[in-house]
């Protein structure tokens, strides 16, 4: 696929330094959402594409049984998904495949994954389509939210992470997997009400880590007080403005 918003440098400097053992912490509603939706079951298997570093690989495998395999076309960043799969002692398949490109049957894994990785794409229906082949039964894509108040953050602050972006909202996200031939169990915000990092992921924070860690801690404050009030309150706001991410579950007809 020629379409790419970013490079295999951009994601190297992603995950480069990357600490482990990681394993995904979901936001109490998402995790919520996986309990009520999925099931769970050491029968089943799963796949993520765009893996590293394996941390939502490490927490299907944990909390839900599943086999657990990945793909990632960075060398460096399947590497580093590979050593955590090792560090925390799961059996891993991890391709170092560029996801377009790799030879895999259809109906191969009975959940397909990915988070934060369409959106790079400019052909995104493409992308879904892809996925939806591949999967058996269940396709689960977690996307950024980068319209509100988070994506004007990211347009004026860090403009060059916002345009490796495609902007997904609601209707699009559900639409792209529908036309795909998926039956929607979920389509929605997720994360409550967060703010990203506005120094975060760009040349003056990665030199200047300080002050751009004095910069993120009133948002990282907030983010603490939002998630603490949501997991004791059981409430979790759904909105375009400020939720941080959404997510969409299918299941094939």
């Amino acid at each position: 696929m020629n379409d790419r918003l970013t490079t295999k440098e951009y994601w190297r400097q992603i995950w480069k330094g990357a600490s482990l053992p990681v394993i995904e912490n979901p936001e109490y509603d998402v995790q919520k959402i996986f309990d009520n939706t999925l099931p769970k079951s050491d029968k089943i298997s799963l796949i993520e594409i765009g893996c590293a570093p394996g941390a939502w690989m490490a927490y299907f495998n944990k909390y839900f049984g599943y086999s657990v395999a990945g793909i990632e076309y960075v060398d460096d960043a399947a590497a580093l998904t590979k050593r955590n799969m090792q560090i925390q002692g799961i059996r891993a398949d991890v391709f170092n495949l560029d996801f377009f490109e790799a030879d895999l049957d259809a109906d191969s894994y009975d959940v397909v994954f990915s988070a934060g990785f369409i959106e790079h794409f400019e052909d995104l229906i493409g992308a879904v389509n892809k996925i939806t082949i591949l999967a058996k039964q269940y396709v689960v894509t977690v996307v950024p939210n980068l319209y509100g108040l988070n994506g004007f953050i990211s347009k004026v602050i860090r403009p060059k992470v916002f345009y490796s972006h495609k902007r997904i909202d609601k209707n699009l996200l559900r639409h792209l997997h529908e036309e795909s031939g998926l039956y929607t169990l979920f389509c929605d915000y997720v994360g409550g009400l967060q703010f990203i990092m506005p120094a975060a992921h760009t040349a003056f924070s990665d030199k200047n880590k300080r002050f751009a860690k004095t910069i993120n801690m009133p948002f990282k404050i907030f983010n603490l007080i939002s998630k603490t009030f949501s997991k004791y309150a059981n409430v979790c706001p759904k909105t375009k403005f400020l939720s941080m991410s959404l997510m969409y579950i299918g299941e094939k007809t």
